[in-house]
């Protein structure tokens, strides 16, 4: 009525029970970059210790869904499996490596690698992470800046926008190179805006600088302000421009115009008269400039 279960299997489900013989994979780890950029070639890779026990097989999982196996009992021991915008370089995949190429924005997702020791154990451990694969801006950031010249304790206000890309770019502003890291009195940064454009899915980023200035913010009469845009570490530029500060201009003395109107008249008539010494002449200029000076 039951069978006999051979002295093997017994043997191996003792050693289980009493011990960790079972488990064959030791140190199981997965290389997968958290971030790349479209149109790259990208190799993910598996380490294992399987414990002096022969490999069955490993496999690759894109969203749960294979689309590359290794099994060294089978010719050729590698095979890629057709899957929409999944490139596999089999020339450059083995045992632990697998290599994608020309890797698409559309192939963000979670990657798995799965490895099974051979006969008699059998045993399988599996390791997972997630990837993003970036469409890059393909321009600069543009600022504009209103006014470009400030008195102390006027508000300046400052526009950035960076170009589409996916992930949308973030945006960091700086003061005289010093990064804003929170809002205070004088400064604030509005919450970042996207605009998407739908037919290439990207998203462009915006943000907005709000400054009320004091004389700490300007360094030889001068206000730098920066914003720089970054899609993770593999893009990033910035845009600069200065303010200038605006100083109040004294007004002119009352009735100096009027004095200086009333000296060259004085002059004009003394030149234009004749008949005199010239010497003579270039001194009574002097003495009549230095009257009308002193009234």
């Amino acid at each position: 009525m039951f069978k006999l279960v051979p002295k093997s299997i017994l043997f191996f489900a003792v050693l289980c029970f009493f011990g960790k013989e079972c488990s064959t994979l030791r140190g199981m780890r997965i290389h997968v970059p958290e971030v790349v950029r479209s149109g790259d070639t990208v190799t993910l890779s598996c380490e294992y210790d399987l414990e002096q026990v022969a490999l069955y097989s490993i496999k690759w999982y894109w969203n749960d869904e294979e689309f590359y196996r290794f099994v060294p009992k089978e010719s050729p021991p590698s095979r890629a499996f057709t899957m929409t915008h999944v490139n596999v370089d089999l020339s450059r995949s083995g045992p632990t490596d697998v290599t994608l190429k020309g890797i698409r924005r559309e192939q963000t997702g979670d990657y798995k690698c799965e490895v099974s020791a051979d006969a008699p154990r059998f045993h399988t451990e599996i390791r997972g992470a997630h990837m993003i694969v970036a469409d890059l801006p393909s321009g600069n950031p543009v600022m504009n800046i209103e006014p470009a010249k400030a008195e102390i304790g006027k508000k300046i206000r400052a526009h950035c926008h960076a170009p589409g890309s996916n992930p949308p770019a973030n945006i960091t502003w700086f003061i005289n190179d010093e990064q804003i890291t929170l809002n205070n009195t004088s400064t604030s940064v509005l919450h970042l805006e996207f605009d998407t454009d739908y037919d290439l899915g990207l998203k462009s980023s915006k943000s907005k600088l709000e400054l009320t200035t004091d004389r700490t913010h300007f360094i030889r009469g001068l206000l730098t302000i920066k914003c720089k845009a970054s899609v993770y570490t593999l893009w990033q530029e910035s845009v600069q421009n200065n303010v200038r500060e605006d100083v109040p201009q004294l007004a002119p003395v009352i009735g100096s115009t009027s004095s200086q109107s009333h000296t060259d008249q004085v002059i004009e008539i003394i030149s234009s008269s004749s008949g005199r010494n010239h010497q003579c002449t270039r001194v009574f200029k002097y003495f009549i400039l230095t009257i009308v000076f002193l009234r």
